[in-house]
Protein backbone atom coordinates (compact mmCIF):
# COMPACT_ATOMS: atom_id res chain seq x y z
CA UNK A 1 0.00 0.00 0.00
CA UNK A 2 2.72 2.96 -1.20
CA UNK A 3 -0.06 5.76 -0.75
CA UNK A 4 -0.23 4.59 2.77
CA UNK A 5 3.08 3.91 3.98
CA UNK A 6 4.61 7.31 2.64
CA UNK A 7 2.37 8.57 5.33
CA UNK A 8 3.89 6.67 7.85
CA UNK A 9 7.27 8.26 8.59
CA UNK A 10 5.06 11.26 8.95
CA UNK A 11 3.25 10.58 11.26
CA UNK A 12 2.71 13.13 14.08
CA UNK A 13 4.17 12.36 17.95
CA UNK A 14 1.44 12.01 20.33
CA UNK A 15 2.56 15.28 22.45
CA UNK A 16 1.21 16.59 18.76
CA UNK A 17 -1.87 14.75 18.07
CA UNK A 18 -4.85 16.05 19.46
CA UNK A 19 -8.45 13.12 18.85
CA UNK A 20 -11.76 14.65 18.10
CA UNK A 21 -13.85 12.41 18.07
CA UNK A 22 -16.63 12.04 15.01
CA UNK A 23 -19.65 12.21 15.98
CA UNK A 24 -20.96 10.33 12.96
CA UNK A 25 -19.13 7.82 12.65
CA UNK A 26 -20.40 4.98 10.84
CA UNK A 27 -22.37 2.28 12.32
CA UNK A 28 -19.92 -0.30 10.93
CA UNK A 29 -16.95 1.16 12.19
CA UNK A 30 -18.80 1.58 15.62
CA UNK A 31 -19.78 -2.47 15.59
CA UNK A 32 -16.53 -3.21 14.57
CA UNK A 33 -14.58 -1.48 17.75
CA UNK A 34 -16.90 -2.46 20.27
CA UNK A 35 -16.16 -6.37 18.62
CA UNK A 36 -12.84 -6.50 20.26
CA UNK A 37 -14.33 -8.99 23.36
CA UNK A 38 -11.95 -9.48 25.80
CA UNK A 39 -9.06 -7.67 24.19
CA UNK A 40 -10.11 -3.89 25.10
CA UNK A 41 -8.21 -3.84 28.04
CA UNK A 42 -5.14 -4.57 25.63
CA UNK A 43 -6.73 -1.80 23.40
CA UNK A 44 -6.74 0.91 26.35
CA UNK A 45 -3.01 -0.22 26.63
CA UNK A 46 -2.13 0.04 23.56
CA UNK A 47 -3.86 3.64 23.15
CA UNK A 48 -1.79 4.57 26.60
CA UNK A 49 1.13 3.98 24.90
CA UNK A 50 0.45 5.82 21.53
CA UNK A 51 0.01 8.71 24.00
CA UNK A 52 3.55 8.55 25.55
CA UNK A 53 4.98 8.15 22.51
CA UNK A 54 7.23 11.14 21.27
CA UNK A 55 8.77 10.21 18.14
CA UNK A 56 6.76 9.00 14.88
CA UNK A 57 9.06 5.67 14.71
CA UNK A 58 8.45 4.47 18.27
CA UNK A 59 4.87 5.24 17.48
CA UNK A 60 5.13 2.57 14.41
CA UNK A 61 7.36 0.56 16.64
CA UNK A 62 4.29 -0.14 19.23
CA UNK A 63 1.39 -0.44 16.36
CA UNK A 64 3.46 -3.31 14.64
CA UNK A 65 4.08 -4.71 17.80
CA UNK A 66 0.29 -4.78 18.33
CA UNK A 67 -0.83 -5.83 15.29
CA UNK A 68 1.66 -8.38 15.06
CA UNK A 69 0.77 -10.12 18.45
CA UNK A 70 -3.03 -9.58 18.49
CA UNK A 71 -5.99 -11.08 17.08
CA UNK A 72 -7.27 -10.04 13.29
CA UNK A 73 -10.61 -8.97 15.72
CA UNK A 74 -8.51 -7.04 18.40
CA UNK A 75 -6.53 -5.41 15.49
CA UNK A 76 -9.49 -4.21 13.62
CA UNK A 77 -11.44 -3.48 16.85
CA UNK A 78 -8.62 -1.20 17.92
CA UNK A 79 -8.33 0.53 13.90
CA UNK A 80 -12.05 1.05 13.85
CA UNK A 81 -10.99 3.02 17.04
CA UNK A 82 -8.47 5.17 16.21
CA UNK A 83 -10.81 6.06 12.63
CA UNK A 84 -13.49 7.33 15.21
CA UNK A 85 -11.17 9.07 17.22
CA UNK A 86 -9.82 10.62 14.20
CA UNK A 87 -6.46 9.69 15.13
CA UNK A 88 -3.81 10.68 12.49
CA UNK A 89 -2.08 7.47 13.82
CA UNK A 90 -5.16 5.20 11.72
CA UNK A 91 -3.03 5.90 8.93
CA UNK A 92 0.29 3.66 9.89
CA UNK A 93 -2.07 1.13 11.56
CA UNK A 94 -4.29 0.43 8.65
CA UNK A 95 -1.06 0.53 6.72
CA UNK A 96 0.29 -2.35 9.78
CA UNK A 97 -2.93 -3.92 9.38
CA UNK A 98 -2.46 -4.54 5.29
CA UNK A 99 0.80 -6.03 5.82
CA UNK A 100 -0.95 -8.85 8.27
CA UNK A 101 -0.94 -12.28 7.47
CA UNK A 102 -4.68 -12.69 8.06
CA UNK A 103 -5.74 -9.04 6.19
CA UNK A 104 -8.90 -8.98 4.13
CA UNK A 105 -9.48 -6.28 2.41
CA UNK A 106 -12.83 -3.82 3.80
CA UNK A 107 -14.95 -1.24 2.19
CA UNK A 108 -15.69 0.11 5.55
CA UNK A 109 -12.06 0.46 7.05
CA UNK A 110 -10.49 1.75 3.45
CA UNK A 111 -13.36 4.09 2.64
CA UNK A 112 -12.54 5.83 6.66
CA UNK A 113 -8.89 5.76 5.96
CA UNK A 114 -9.33 7.59 2.43
CA UNK A 115 -11.34 9.82 4.53
CA UNK A 116 -9.05 11.17 7.23
CA UNK A 117 -6.46 11.27 4.63
CA UNK A 118 -8.59 13.78 2.51
CA UNK A 119 -9.62 15.80 6.12
CA UNK A 120 -6.06 15.96 6.38
CA UNK A 121 -5.06 17.58 3.60
CA UNK A 122 -3.47 14.38 1.90
CA UNK A 123 -5.93 14.61 -1.34
CA UNK A 124 -3.19 12.83 -3.62
CA UNK A 125 -2.90 9.80 -0.72
CA UNK A 126 -6.24 9.10 -0.66
CA UNK A 127 -7.50 9.24 -4.34
CA UNK A 128 -4.51 6.57 -4.83
CA UNK A 129 -5.64 4.55 -2.20
CA UNK A 130 -9.39 4.86 -3.39
CA UNK A 131 -7.86 3.84 -7.30
CA UNK A 132 -5.62 0.74 -5.65
CA UNK A 133 -8.78 -0.59 -3.80
CA UNK A 134 -11.11 -0.21 -7.09
CA UNK A 135 -7.89 -2.09 -9.37
CA UNK A 136 -6.73 -5.12 -6.62
CA UNK A 137 -10.07 -5.84 -4.66
CA UNK A 138 -13.21 -4.97 -6.76
CA UNK A 139 -14.00 -7.65 -9.73
CA UNK A 140 -18.14 -6.07 -10.51
CA UNK A 141 -19.31 -2.60 -11.37
CA UNK A 142 -22.10 -3.73 -8.19
CA UNK A 143 -19.05 -4.23 -6.01
CA UNK A 144 -17.41 -0.90 -6.79
CA UNK A 145 -21.06 0.77 -6.58
CA UNK A 146 -21.29 -0.48 -3.19
CA UNK A 147 -17.39 0.77 -2.50
CA UNK A 148 -18.73 4.35 -4.07
CA UNK A 149 -21.19 4.53 -1.01
CA UNK A 150 -19.23 4.03 1.84
CA UNK A 151 -17.11 6.40 0.43
CA UNK A 152 -20.04 8.80 0.58
CA UNK A 153 -20.97 8.04 3.93
CA UNK A 154 -17.29 8.50 5.08
CA UNK A 155 -16.59 11.50 3.65
CA UNK A 156 -19.87 12.87 5.01
CA UNK A 157 -19.32 12.48 8.17
CA UNK A 158 -16.16 14.27 7.96
CA UNK A 159 -17.68 17.22 6.19
CA UNK A 160 -16.38 16.72 2.68
CA UNK A 161 -19.87 16.76 1.48
CA UNK A 162 -18.45 17.90 -2.22
CA UNK A 163 -16.46 14.65 -2.45
CA UNK A 164 -18.68 12.48 -1.11
CA UNK A 165 -21.82 14.07 -4.35
CA UNK A 166 -18.61 13.14 -6.48
CA UNK A 167 -18.92 9.38 -5.35
CA UNK A 168 -22.47 9.94 -6.05
CA UNK A 169 -22.16 11.27 -9.51
CA UNK A 170 -19.79 8.07 -10.48
CA UNK A 171 -22.63 5.76 -9.23
CA UNK A 172 -25.27 7.51 -11.30
CA UNK A 173 -23.21 7.20 -14.32
CA UNK A 174 -22.93 3.08 -13.96
CA UNK A 175 -25.88 0.33 -14.86
CA UNK A 176 -26.73 -0.75 -11.42
CA UNK A 177 -28.27 -3.84 -10.54
CA UNK A 178 -28.99 -5.71 -7.55
CA UNK A 179 -30.98 -4.30 -4.41
CA UNK A 180 -28.08 -4.22 -2.14
CA UNK A 181 -26.80 -1.47 -4.26
CA UNK A 182 -30.34 0.86 -4.00
CA UNK A 183 -29.61 -0.44 -0.28
CA UNK A 184 -26.91 1.04 0.39
CA UNK A 185 -27.46 3.93 -1.72
CA UNK A 186 -30.10 4.95 0.07
CA UNK A 187 -28.55 4.94 3.59
CA UNK A 188 -25.64 7.02 2.59
CA UNK A 189 -27.90 9.43 0.44
CA UNK A 190 -29.66 10.15 3.56
CA UNK A 191 -26.39 10.40 5.95
CA UNK A 192 -25.77 13.18 3.36
CA UNK A 193 -28.91 14.90 4.28
CA UNK A 194 -30.07 14.04 0.55
CA UNK A 195 -33.90 13.50 1.22
CA UNK A 196 -34.87 13.94 -2.29
CA UNK A 197 -32.48 12.15 -3.96
CA UNK A 198 -32.63 9.41 -1.31
CA UNK A 199 -36.59 9.34 -2.30
CA UNK A 200 -35.48 8.87 -6.15
CA UNK A 201 -33.51 5.67 -5.40
CA UNK A 202 -36.26 4.04 -3.23
CA UNK A 203 -38.46 4.51 -6.34
CA UNK A 204 -36.41 3.38 -8.89
CA UNK A 205 -35.61 0.28 -6.70
CA UNK A 206 -39.25 -0.10 -6.17
CA UNK A 207 -39.39 0.58 -10.48
CA UNK A 208 -36.79 -2.18 -10.97
CA UNK A 209 -38.62 -4.61 -9.03
CA UNK A 210 -36.63 -4.98 -5.89
CA UNK A 211 -38.73 -4.63 -2.85
CA UNK A 212 -37.89 -2.72 -0.31
CA UNK A 213 -37.73 -2.75 3.44
CA UNK A 214 -39.47 -1.29 6.66
CA UNK A 215 -35.85 0.79 7.50
CA UNK A 216 -35.12 1.96 3.90
CA UNK A 217 -38.77 3.83 4.29
CA UNK A 218 -37.75 4.91 7.79
CA UNK A 219 -34.18 6.08 6.39
CA UNK A 220 -36.30 8.12 3.91
CA UNK A 221 -38.86 9.47 6.50
CA UNK A 222 -36.47 10.13 9.10
CA UNK A 223 -34.26 12.53 6.78
CA UNK A 224 -37.07 14.62 5.58
CA UNK A 225 -37.97 14.98 9.01
CA UNK A 226 -34.31 15.94 10.40
CA UNK A 227 -34.82 18.85 7.53
CA UNK A 228 -38.05 20.30 8.85
CA UNK A 229 -40.59 18.30 6.07
CA UNK A 230 -42.63 17.11 8.21
CA UNK A 231 -45.37 16.50 5.43
CA UNK A 232 -42.76 14.55 3.18
CA UNK A 233 -41.64 12.29 6.08
CA UNK A 234 -45.64 11.51 6.97
CA UNK A 235 -46.16 10.79 3.22
CA UNK A 236 -43.20 8.40 3.16
CA UNK A 237 -44.38 7.04 6.20
CA UNK A 238 -47.74 6.32 4.61
CA UNK A 239 -46.19 4.84 1.66
CA UNK A 240 -44.56 1.58 3.45
CA UNK A 241 -48.23 0.07 3.84
CA UNK A 242 -48.68 0.76 -0.30
CA UNK A 243 -45.79 -0.96 -0.41
CA UNK A 244 -47.37 -4.13 0.76
CA UNK A 245 -45.08 -3.88 4.18
CA UNK A 246 -47.18 -5.26 7.36
CA UNK A 247 -47.03 -3.08 10.61
CA UNK A 248 -45.01 -5.09 12.46
CA UNK A 249 -42.78 -4.29 15.72
CA UNK A 250 -39.63 -3.62 13.46
CA UNK A 251 -41.80 -1.26 10.95
CA UNK A 252 -43.40 0.18 13.95
CA UNK A 253 -39.84 1.19 15.65
CA UNK A 254 -38.75 2.72 12.52
CA UNK A 255 -42.06 5.22 12.26
CA UNK A 256 -41.72 5.96 16.38
CA UNK A 257 -37.64 6.60 15.40
CA UNK A 258 -38.92 9.17 12.48
CA UNK A 259 -40.88 11.02 15.07
CA UNK A 260 -38.79 10.71 17.80
CA UNK A 261 -35.97 12.55 15.70
CA UNK A 262 -38.41 15.78 15.21
CA UNK A 263 -40.07 15.36 18.82
CA UNK A 264 -42.91 15.17 17.82
CA UNK A 265 -44.56 14.10 20.71
CA UNK A 266 -48.60 13.88 19.86
CA UNK A 267 -47.33 11.48 17.12
CA UNK A 268 -45.27 9.34 19.23
CA UNK A 269 -48.00 8.79 21.28
CA UNK A 270 -50.96 7.86 18.93
CA UNK A 271 -48.35 5.39 17.35
CA UNK A 272 -47.77 4.14 20.99
CA UNK A 273 -51.69 3.61 21.37
CA UNK A 274 -51.91 1.87 18.40
CA UNK A 275 -48.91 -0.66 18.28
CA UNK A 276 -51.43 -1.21 22.11
CA UNK A 277 -54.63 -1.90 19.96
CA UNK A 278 -52.38 -4.22 16.93
CA UNK A 279 -50.51 -5.97 20.46
CA UNK A 280 -47.39 -5.02 19.16
CA UNK A 281 -45.43 -5.34 22.65
CA UNK A 282 -42.40 -2.44 22.82
CA UNK A 283 -39.00 -3.55 22.90
CA UNK A 284 -35.99 -1.56 23.68
CA UNK A 285 -35.50 0.55 20.81
CA UNK A 286 -38.54 1.71 21.32
CA UNK A 287 -37.46 2.55 25.00
CA UNK A 288 -34.50 4.49 23.55
CA UNK A 289 -36.65 5.92 20.71
CA UNK A 290 -38.99 7.56 22.86
CA UNK A 291 -37.30 8.56 25.82
CA UNK A 292 -34.13 10.00 23.97
CA UNK A 293 -37.12 12.75 22.39
CA UNK A 294 -38.16 13.75 26.08
CA UNK A 295 -35.82 17.18 26.75
CA UNK A 296 -36.98 17.33 30.18
CA UNK A 297 -36.61 13.87 31.27
CA UNK A 298 -32.82 13.96 29.40
CA UNK A 299 -32.22 17.49 31.74
CA UNK A 300 -33.01 15.63 35.10
CA UNK A 301 -31.01 12.40 33.96
CA UNK A 302 -27.97 14.38 33.26
CA UNK A 303 -28.49 17.02 35.86
CA UNK A 304 -29.04 14.38 38.66
CA UNK A 305 -29.71 17.05 41.01
CA UNK A 306 -31.71 16.68 44.76
CA UNK A 307 -34.79 16.48 43.01
CA UNK A 308 -34.20 13.57 40.96
CA UNK A 309 -37.19 11.48 41.34
CA UNK A 310 -36.65 8.11 42.90
CA UNK A 311 -40.06 6.99 41.87
CA UNK A 312 -41.68 6.03 38.30
CA UNK A 313 -44.53 8.04 40.23
CA UNK A 314 -42.34 10.86 41.03
CA UNK A 315 -40.64 10.93 37.80
CA UNK A 316 -44.47 11.19 36.30
CA UNK A 317 -45.08 14.69 38.75
CA UNK A 318 -41.94 15.62 37.56
CA UNK A 319 -42.42 15.52 34.19
CA UNK A 320 -45.99 17.67 34.62
CA UNK A 321 -44.39 20.44 36.25
CA UNK A 322 -41.18 21.23 34.83
CA UNK A 323 -42.06 20.06 31.22
CA UNK A 324 -43.22 22.95 28.35
CA UNK A 325 -44.74 20.34 26.26
CA UNK A 326 -47.84 18.83 27.04
CA UNK A 327 -47.26 15.20 25.76
CA UNK A 328 -44.06 14.63 27.65
CA UNK A 329 -45.26 13.06 30.42
CA UNK A 330 -47.97 11.56 29.06
CA UNK A 331 -45.57 9.72 26.50
CA UNK A 332 -43.22 8.58 29.37
CA UNK A 333 -46.48 7.25 31.34
CA UNK A 334 -47.67 5.40 28.63
CA UNK A 335 -44.31 3.61 28.80
CA UNK A 336 -44.25 2.56 31.66
CA UNK A 337 -47.86 1.13 31.59
CA UNK A 338 -46.40 -1.52 29.50
CA UNK A 339 -44.12 -3.92 31.61
CA UNK A 340 -42.97 -5.84 28.68
CA UNK A 341 -39.99 -3.84 28.02
CA UNK A 342 -38.68 -4.69 31.50
CA UNK A 343 -39.81 -8.40 31.66
CA UNK A 344 -37.75 -9.19 28.58
CA UNK A 345 -34.86 -7.13 30.61
CA UNK A 346 -35.48 -9.57 33.74
CA UNK A 347 -33.95 -13.01 34.29
CA UNK A 348 -35.11 -15.08 36.50
CA UNK A 349 -34.08 -18.13 38.63
CA UNK A 350 -34.25 -20.06 41.82
CA UNK A 351 -31.20 -18.36 42.58
CA UNK A 352 -30.74 -15.12 41.49
CA UNK A 353 -32.85 -12.05 39.82
CA UNK A 354 -30.99 -10.42 37.25
CA UNK A 355 -31.96 -6.98 35.17
CA UNK A 356 -29.72 -7.08 32.53
CA UNK A 357 -29.47 -2.94 31.40
CA UNK A 358 -27.35 -3.99 27.86
CA UNK A 359 -28.72 -1.85 25.00
CA UNK A 360 -30.09 0.74 26.69
CA UNK A 361 -29.24 4.14 26.84
CA UNK A 362 -28.41 6.25 30.17
CA UNK A 363 -32.12 7.83 30.29
CA UNK A 364 -34.08 4.41 29.62
CA UNK A 365 -31.88 2.69 32.20
CA UNK A 366 -33.19 5.10 34.70
CA UNK A 367 -36.44 5.03 33.53
CA UNK A 368 -36.04 0.82 34.16
CA UNK A 369 -34.93 0.92 36.98
CA UNK A 370 -37.55 2.67 38.79
CA UNK A 371 -39.97 0.39 37.12
CA UNK A 372 -38.26 -2.37 38.24
CA UNK A 373 -38.19 -1.46 42.13
CA UNK A 374 -41.51 -0.84 41.66
CA UNK A 375 -42.12 -4.74 40.32
CA UNK A 376 -39.75 -6.59 43.10
CA UNK A 377 -41.25 -4.78 45.89
CA UNK A 378 -44.46 -7.66 45.35
CA UNK A 379 -42.16 -10.31 44.50
CA UNK A 380 -40.99 -12.97 46.09
CA UNK A 381 -37.19 -12.86 45.54
CA UNK A 382 -34.50 -15.63 44.89
CA UNK A 383 -31.41 -15.50 46.67
CA UNK A 384 -29.73 -13.02 44.97
CA UNK A 385 -30.65 -10.06 43.05
CA UNK A 386 -28.16 -8.16 40.53
CA UNK A 387 -28.69 -5.55 38.29
CA UNK A 388 -25.96 -5.53 34.81
CA UNK A 389 -24.83 -2.70 33.41
CA UNK A 390 -22.22 -3.53 31.88
CA UNK A 391 -18.41 -1.84 31.75
CA UNK A 392 -18.73 0.70 28.64
CA UNK A 393 -17.22 -0.89 26.00
CA UNK A 394 -20.48 0.03 23.60
CA UNK A 395 -20.07 3.87 24.86
CA UNK A 396 -18.85 6.31 22.36
CA UNK A 397 -15.80 6.77 24.77
CA UNK A 398 -15.01 3.45 24.97
CA UNK A 399 -14.14 2.02 28.50
CA UNK A 400 -16.26 4.95 30.43
CA UNK A 401 -19.43 3.40 31.60
CA UNK A 402 -21.82 5.86 31.40
CA UNK A 403 -25.02 3.45 32.31
CA UNK A 404 -23.21 1.94 35.37
CA UNK A 405 -22.40 5.54 36.98
CA UNK A 406 -26.03 6.13 36.23
CA UNK A 407 -27.78 3.72 38.08
CA UNK A 408 -24.85 3.09 40.67
CA UNK A 409 -25.61 7.05 41.35
CA UNK A 410 -29.68 6.26 41.20
CA UNK A 411 -29.46 3.07 43.76
CA UNK A 412 -26.90 4.99 45.94
CA UNK A 413 -30.02 7.82 47.00
CA UNK A 414 -32.33 4.92 47.32
CA UNK A 415 -30.22 3.85 49.72
CA UNK A 416 -30.09 0.60 48.07
CA UNK A 417 -27.84 -2.67 49.37
CA UNK A 418 -26.96 -3.20 45.63
CA UNK A 419 -23.07 -2.50 45.11
CA UNK A 420 -20.64 -3.22 42.83
CA UNK A 421 -19.26 -7.39 42.57
CA UNK A 422 -15.70 -7.64 43.08
CA UNK A 423 -15.79 -10.34 40.17
CA UNK A 424 -17.79 -8.23 37.68
CA UNK A 425 -17.26 -5.10 37.65
CA UNK A 426 -20.35 -4.43 35.47
CA UNK A 427 -22.39 -6.18 37.59
CA UNK A 428 -24.49 -4.43 41.39
CA UNK A 429 -25.33 -7.21 43.56
CA UNK A 430 -26.95 -8.30 47.06
CA UNK A 431 -28.18 -10.97 48.68
CA UNK A 432 -32.57 -11.32 48.38
CA UNK A 433 -32.34 -10.03 53.10
CA UNK A 434 -30.57 -7.17 52.58
CA UNK A 435 -32.93 -5.95 49.45
CA UNK A 436 -35.87 -7.05 50.90
CA UNK A 437 -34.87 -4.90 54.24
CA UNK A 438 -34.60 -1.97 52.00
CA UNK A 439 -37.55 -2.42 50.08
CA UNK A 440 -39.68 -2.69 53.07
CA UNK A 441 -38.85 0.91 53.57
CA UNK A 442 -39.81 1.90 50.24
CA UNK A 443 -41.27 3.92 49.07
CA UNK A 444 -38.56 6.85 49.38
CA UNK A 445 -39.65 10.81 49.35
CA UNK A 446 -40.50 11.32 45.92
CA UNK A 447 -38.57 15.05 45.20
CA UNK A 448 -37.24 17.19 48.16
CA UNK A 449 -38.46 20.33 47.35
CA UNK A 450 -38.35 21.49 50.60
CA UNK A 451 -34.66 22.33 51.67
CA UNK A 452 -34.57 22.81 55.36
CA UNK A 453 -32.74 19.74 57.49
CA UNK A 454 -36.39 18.56 58.50
CA UNK A 455 -37.45 17.68 54.76
CA UNK A 456 -35.99 14.34 54.57
CA UNK A 457 -36.47 13.06 58.30
CA UNK A 458 -39.42 10.65 56.54
CA UNK A 459 -38.88 7.94 58.56
CA UNK A 460 -38.84 7.69 62.14
CA UNK A 461 -35.15 8.13 63.42
CA UNK A 462 -34.83 4.23 65.71
CA UNK A 463 -36.00 2.51 62.31
CA UNK A 464 -33.20 4.39 60.28
CA UNK A 465 -30.80 4.10 63.05
CA UNK A 466 -31.25 0.21 62.71
CA UNK A 467 -31.54 -0.30 59.48
CA UNK A 468 -28.42 1.35 58.69
CA UNK A 469 -26.58 -0.30 61.33
CA UNK A 470 -27.68 -3.46 60.18
CA UNK A 471 -26.44 -2.51 56.42
CA UNK A 472 -22.93 -1.74 57.93
CA UNK A 473 -23.13 -5.29 59.99
CA UNK A 474 -24.16 -6.99 56.66
CA UNK A 475 -21.25 -5.38 54.45
CA UNK A 476 -18.94 -6.49 57.14
CA UNK A 477 -19.61 -9.79 57.44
Amino acid sequence: MPAVASLSAAAPAAAARRRRSSPAASASLRRVASGGGSSWRSERRLMSELERTVTAGAAERVIRSYVGTKSERAALAALSRLLMDSDPLAIPFYEAVTQARWFKWSSIHASAVAALLEANGSTGESKSLISDSISQHLQSTDEVALFYCDLMAAFSARGLKDRAVDFYTEIRSMPLSGRKVYMAMIKSLCLMGLATEAEEALKAMVSLGYQPEAAQFGLVAKCYGKSGSLVEMERVIASMSDAGIRLGTGAANIVLSCYSSCRDHSKMLAWLKKMRKLRIAPTTKTFNFVLSSCPTLAWVVQELDPSLPLTTTGLVKKLKSASTLASEAELVHKLLASSSVLNKAMEWSETEVKLNLHGFSTIAAYVLILQWVDVIKGRTLPLEVSVVCGIGKHSDVRGEPKVRELVQEVLNRMESPLRLSTRNKGRLVAKRDRVMQWLASFPVPEEVTDKSPDATSQQPFVFTLFRKLGQFFSTIM
